[in-house]
């Protein structure tokens, strides 16, 4: 019995028995979507006809609280283009506070009226994994970064490598575009290189 279930369990983690978990992993790596995003002009309204540029230099100054972690964020109420919260990184405070996750809880703190309304959050980097949740939970249609995943990680900041673009995807309760490099070379800036 206990050979059996070593057998079963080898099985799963090398990649038989129908694939397995790593094989689902290695699926899963080979299916990634690592195209940049969705180009402005293919955004659904109201979120073509929004400045982006002008959101995220609110982000940016957003970030700058914080410089020695400038992940700023704004929210943005795409029917008005009215930024109705914002938040920069307080991770002294919570491991969990990112900077989306600080507008976020700023969004929900307002009392603001989320029904039927068009969301989009601005962000300095790409969100990582639990802020691109967080940002599926809290009904938001749009995601704007400056800096992306792969260029933290190449400076040394520690970053989970899933794309904000991937789990927008997998999100399949919520329709959520994703639109990277506004203002990249800016948001770059704002980042320095870390020792690994």
């Amino acid at each position: 019995m206990k050979t059996n279930r070593r057998c079963f369990l080898g099985g799963l983690l090398c990649g038989r028995a129908g694939g397995g978990v790593l094989g689902w992993f290695s699926a899963a790596a080979r299916s990634h979507s690592w195209a940049r995003s969705t180009p402005p002009a293919e955004l659904p309204q109201p979120y073509s006809q929004l400045d982006h540029s002008a959101f995220m230099r609110q982000a940016i100054t957003e970030a700058r609280q914080i410089p020695a972690r400038p992940f700023g964020a704004v929210i943005v109420d795409a029917g008005t283009a009215a930024v109705v919260a914002r938040g920069h990184n307080r991770t002294d405070e919570s491991p969990t506070f990112h900077g989306e996750i600080d507008a976020i809880n700023h969004l929900a703190k307002s009392q603001f009226d989320r029904a039927g309304r068009s969301l989009a959050l601005y962000t300095t980097a790409e969100p990582c994994p639990m802020c691109q949740a967080a940002i599926g939970w809290a009904g938001l249609g749009l995601v704007v970064y400056g800096a992306s995943i792969p260029f933290l990680r190449d400076l040394g900041w520690w970053q989970i490598d899933v794309r904000a673009e991937e789990l927008a995807r997998r999100t399949p309760f919520r329709n959520i575009s994703v639109l990277g490099g506004v203002l990249e070379e800016e948001c770059n800036a704002l980042f320095p290189a870390m020792r690994r």
